[in-house]
């Protein structure tokens, strides 16, 4: 095995991880192991009783990196189940209202609609500063290989078709990155997909439970939990997170080597959103009250990021997203796109550590309650705004249902606006009827095919999309064999 300390052999770190063991030991004894939830058999004690002793007893060395996903997962896990918040979950006496924001200002509705107890909302302060006391002073070893960059992403069931489409863009752009599909559990695989069709555009299928299982605390994480765990646990030093609905319309292998990335080596986009965070959560993180409403809040489905660099950062976003039934409501307090979306902007402003926001606000393709689009803006664009005027796009995230999948969406008019606009905005390019196309191919094709879609001609999927595309076009598509 590769020794990835010059004076570090792979027993001694394996040794490193003992006191992990100790510590299981320990939590075995004080809790009744439930998925997701540790379940306390009787009340622990507040954090500030074991937070004068680090975790792990042994010190980590500077700099090391795990060998494997089951090293990183052996230094972690015992150590998210140690920092869980041991309380009632916070509920929510209303949803709150989110106001668009409106050319860049953010004023807020700062009513606190979060039900929570004074000594819960204590306990969790304390929670969280234990776990980033440990962070901190020893930082567990993440795992990538290095000098790597890719894409990471997420499908599985009907996620698999607007992921196809996705590849599809991200190909005809010329890039080169390849990409690691993470499926939440074995029951998403197929083998089609996995084996051939991904394959084919350089993407490959990688199962989180899996990974999960190579230590024997039983975590389970799904839906928005999956994405940062997705990241973790990428063998990718260097990666862009895309959700399987979002469409690249520029070549994005150059953004790793621009500014901003270069030097803040984080990237995060805006969403369209005041922000409704509750201000309960300034006093668990420990940070002033006007830190989170006066900056726009995070449209996710796109993060560029440094595993090395922001290893600190990704962490605090782990804990956030394992106990999102805990933060998700202190962030957005039920307000529009709840789940991880503010975990990663939170956790680097918790921590200190810098990155970029890009300036220029989301903009609309289409309808948000027809199939509209959000379009975001490319980095070095938005980074060098003044001198470009307006900043050009880069990716499409095609985030509002109906999404692109052929069994779900038929379509008699355009969802993305107008030729004219597409074309305005891309260069030329009519992008829906680029990403139509796209569908009638998966439709009409007898060598794509997915387990939702059953037996997709008998079904008449192809005739339908074949109509929706001459309905929205006014044109024959003539599909690819």
């Amino acid at each position: 095995m590769k020794q990835l300390h010059p004076k570090l052999t792979t027993l001694q770190i394996r040794v490193l991880g003992l006191s992990s063991v100790v510590l299981l030991v320990f939590l075995a004894l004080l809790f009744e192991f439930d998925a997701l939830t540790l379940r306390p058999l009787f009340r622990v004690p507040k954090p500030s009783s074991i937070a004068s002793s680090a975790w792990p007893a042994r010190p980590i060395p500077a700099n090391l990196i795990a060998n494997s996903t089951a090293e990183f997962w052996e230094y972690l896990a015992p150590l998210l189940a140690a920092a869980g918040p041991r309380c009632e979950k916070p509920t929510l006496a209303d949803k709150a209202q989110a106001r668009v924001r409106e050319g860049g200002a953010h004023p807020v509705d700062l009513r606190n609609l979060v039900e929570m107890d004074e000594d819960d909302v204590e306990h969790m302060r304390r929670s969280h500063a234990w776990y980033v006391q440990q962070i901190s002073q020893q930082t567990p070893p993440p795992f990538y290989r290095e000098g790597t960059r890719g894409i990471v992403t997420s499908a599985g069931a009907s996620y698999f078709p607007p992921l196809l489409v996705s590849l599809q863009f991200l190909r005809r752009t010329g890039s080169q990155l390849p990409v690691e599909v993470f499926l939440t559990s074995e029951d998403e695989y197929e083998p089609l997909m996995c084996e051939t069709i991904l394959p084919s555009l350089n993407a490959k299928c990688v199962i989180l439970s899996l990974k999960l299982n190579e230590y024997i605390l039983p975590f389970k994480f799904t839906k928005y939990q999956l994405k940062i765990f997705a990241m973790l646990f990428s063998s990718f030093e260097e990666l862009l997170f895309l959700d399987a609905d979002n469409f690249p319309v520029e070549n994005p292998d150059e953004i790793f080597v621009e500014e901003p990335y270069i030097s803040q080596h984080m990237v995060l986009w805006p969403d369209y959103w005041n922000p409704t965070v509750s201000p309960y959560l300034n006093t668990v993180v420990g940070l002033d009250k006007d830190v989170f409403t006066n900056r726009p809040t995070i449209e996710a489905g796109q993060i560029l990021v440094s595993k090395p660099h922001h290893a600190k950062t990704l962490l605090l976003a782990a804990y956030y997203n394992a106990y999102g039934d805990y933060y998700y409501h202190l962030m957005t307090q039920g307000g529009p796109g709840e789940g991880d979306k503010e975990t990663f902007s939170t956790a680097a402003l918790a921590l200190g550590i810098p990155f970029y926001d890009i300036k220029q606000m989301t903009r609309s393709l289409g309808d948000r309650s027809g199939g509209g689009a959000v379009v975001q803006t490319h980095p070095l664009s938005d980074f060098n705004r003044t001198q470009d005027g307006d900043p050009r796009p880069l990716f499409i995230h095609a985030s509002w249902p109906p999404k692109l999948n052929a069994l779900h969406n038929f379509q008699n008019r355009r969802q993305w606006g107008s030729e004219e606009n597409s074309r305005a905005l891309f260069n030329g390019q009519d992008m829906e009827e680029i990403a139509w196309g796209y569908m009638v191919d998966m439709a009409c094709n007898d060598r794509v095919q997915f387990l939702e879609w059953g037996n997709k001609f008998e079904h008449g999927i192809c005739d339908r999309t074949k109509k929706s595309y001459l309905d929205m076009f006014k044109k024959e598509y003539e599909f690819k064999r």
